[in-house]
C-alpha cells in the first residue's frame, strides 16, 4: 500500500511538471522569439538614444513620446508639449489606449530606465503594433541629453 501511494504521488509530481506552462501560449512566445538571432538583434531599431529623440524633437519631427511610468512618477517629472501622452503600463493595452494609437509616426515609449518601456514595447509588437520604439536609458537619459545644445527650440516672443 505504501508503494502504491509513494508512486501515485510520484506519478503525479510528474505529471504535473509536464503542465506546469501553457503549451499555446509557449508556441507563441516561440514564433516572436524565434526570429531574434545575433545578427537580428544587433541590427534591432528597437532602442532609441536620448541624444536622438532630442534631435527629433528639436526638428519637430513627427513621433509620439508615450510615458508609460505611474502616475505617481508622472507627478514628480513629466513630459510635455503636444507629441507626448501619459499612459501608465497598466492601462496601456486597455482597447480605448490602443485604439490612440498612431500608426503614422513612432512611438517612443518611456518609463524610468527602459526595463518596463521594453516589456511594453515587446507586447505592442506581440499584438502588431510595428511602429514601437523604446527610449534607451528611459526618462532619466532624456534628461541628462536636456542640454542648451539638444533641447527643443521655442519661439521667443
Amino acid at each position: 500500500m505504501r508503494k502504491t501511494v509513494i508512486s501515485l504521488i510520484a506519478l503525479s509530481a510528474l505529471s504535473a511538471s509536464a503542465l506546469a506552462y501553457d503549451a499555446a501560449k509557449a508556441a507563441e512566445f516561440n514564433g516572436f522569439f524565434s526570429h531574434m538571432t545575433h545578427k537580428a538583434c544587433a541590427n534591432s531599431t528597437l532602442f532609441v538614444k536620448a541624444d536622438d529623440v532630442m534631435k527629433m524633437l528639436r526638428e519637430a519631427k513627427p513621433m509620439l513620446l508615450l510615458d508609460i511610468r505611474t502616475e505617481g512618477e508622472a507627478s514628480v517629472v513629466a513630459l510635455g508639449g503636444t507629441g507626448s501622452r501619459h499612459v501608465p503600463v497598466e492601462h496601456l493595452f486597455e482597447k480605448p489606449n490602443l485604439d490612440t494609437l498612431p500608426t503614422d509616426r513612432p512611438i517612443v515609449l518611456v518609463c524610468y530606465s527602459g526595463t518596463r518601456a521594453t516589456m511594453a514595447a515587446m507586447g505592442l509588437k506581440m499584438i502588431g503594433i510595428k511602429n514601437v520604439q523604446v527610449l534607451k536609458g528611459g526618462i532619466v537619459a532624456l534628461a541628462a541629453s536636456d542640454t542648451t545644445k539638444n533641447a527643443p527650440l521655442k519661439d521667443e516672443k
